[in-house]
């Protein structure tokens, strides 16, 4: 459909629904019993008493179903639903409601945008009533802490608050000056001529985003002192004496505890230490003892700590200097045997060198002095050996026939 074709075709059903006082109609249960509509109906059920209507319009803002009968069929001039669509982009929506009659409590409407391939097709909104859970969270607050939480709209209106009716009172001119600052913050406030040490912060959600939009309208069929693009904080009351009081007792209980820990830390850094200087002494006498030359000498820190991997190293060095001096000692034996064995066949061999002048007749050797001497008398002289005299046999024929002779035979 066109534009303006569009546009009457969905006057028109709203007009129909509008004059529809019926709810068993075939027109309104339409909305009210197709598939969408039961199936808000069973999230619906899921907390009871918890939502007002949940229903769905299409992206032209017609609603297509719905829980109940609602006062209009058309929603796209709404606030809320121009909200949440944000020129066809998308966003999610918190309508500050206010007090709503259709649900007989404090509402919140949440609105969705239905996406499909980043294209809105539809807007789901739903009221919650959520009076009871800020109740709890308020009463739970104040049994358990100090001060006095409140939920305060940026205005000045009081959301929420222990023993009032929401929206009923607000808070003073010069705090409602801080909350318009929306940061975190403290300040004094006097009230009833008491001093109140007060703290601010906003709630960010409620500031508005381009995720979220938060807000709503004064003016309303159903609801009663709707948000006009206010923020929630959280304000926190805390009597000023009260406040010293129980500081002085906090800073009291820190000086004791702050005692008994300095108290517990010195005795353990005195056990502490007084086992890592015995340990240090028992690794000082070591070293000494094995610097002084007795390489038995060995540790028994055992500790996994610095001081023990020193133990350990110290005790690995002093084994292994006494295995290499073990090590040399044996070869320094060795080798003082083989020198002895040495001298000794130096003292029991004498050998001959050089160039000997012999007689090439007599075999008579001439010595350093100039005179002749048997070979036998010379090499006595230059060397151990030792002669014993025989005759070989040419020698014994030539100069001994007759034995000679006698040998034969």
């Amino acid at each position: 459909m066109d534009k303006d074709a569009r546009k009457e075709k969905i006057d028109t059903l709203n007009q129909q629904w509008m004059q529809s006082i019926d709810i068993q109609s075939h027109f309104v249960s339409a909305y009210m019993t197709n598939p969408v509509a039961e199936y808000l109906k069973h999230q619906q059920s899921l907390l009871a008493g918890e939502y007002g209507e949940i229903f769905l319009t299409n992206r032209y803002g017609a609603m297509i179903a719905t829980t109940g009968k609602l006062t209009t069929l058309a929603h796209s001039h709404k606030y809320w639903w121009k909200a949440a669509f944000d020129d066809d982009k998308g966003r999610i929506f918190l309508d500050d409601r206010g007090f709503d009659t259709s649900v007989k409590g404090y509402v919140l409407g949440v609105v969705i945008p239905i996406m499909d391939q980043n294209k809105i097709i539809g807007i789901l909104k739903c009221n919650i009533n959520i009076g009871g859970v800020l109740s709890d969270l308020i009463h739970n607050f104040n049994s358990r802490h100090f001060g006095k939480l409140k939920i305060v709209r940026t205005g000045g209106l009081i959301v929420i608050e222990q023993g009032a009716t929401p929206l009923s009172t607000e808070v003073s001119r010069n705090l409602i000056e801080l909350l318009q600052q929306k940061s975190i913050d403290a300040t004094i406030i006097t009230k009833n001529n008491e001093n109140h040490l007060t703290a601010v912060a906003p709630i960010p959600v409620t500031m508005g985003s381009s995720l979220f939009g938060f807000g709503g309208s004064k003016e309303s069929i159903d609801h009663i002192k709707g948000n006009a693009g206010e923020g929630w904080h959280a304000v926190i009351f805390l009597n000023k004496e009260s406040a010293l009081g129980r500081a002085h007792q906090i800073l009291i209980f820190i000086v004791i505890i702050g005692i008994i820990s300095t108290f517990l830390t010195t005795v353990v850094a005195f056990f502490l230490g007084k086992k890592k200087v015995k340990s240090i002494t028992e690794l000082a006498i070591t070293a000494q003892s094995i610097g002084e030359g007795s390489l038995n000498s060995r540790t028994e820190v055992l500790s996994n700590d610095e001081i023990g991997l020193l133990a350990k190293s110290i005790n690995t060095m002093a084994q292994n200097i006494q295995e290499t001096i073990t090590s040399r000692d044996a070869l320094l034996l060795e080798l003082k045997g083989a020198i002895r064995l040495r001298e000794k066949a130096e003292e029991e061999i004498k050998t001959l060198s050089g160039l000997i002048p012999i007689c090439m007749h007599c075999k008579e050797i001439r010595d350093d002095k100039g005179s002749w001497n048997q070979l036998e008398q010379y090499i006595s002289e230059h060397s151990e050996a030792t002669f014993s005299h025989g005759c070989c046999p040419n020698c014994l024929t030539k100069y001994y026939p007759e034995i000679a002779e006698l040998n034969k035979k």
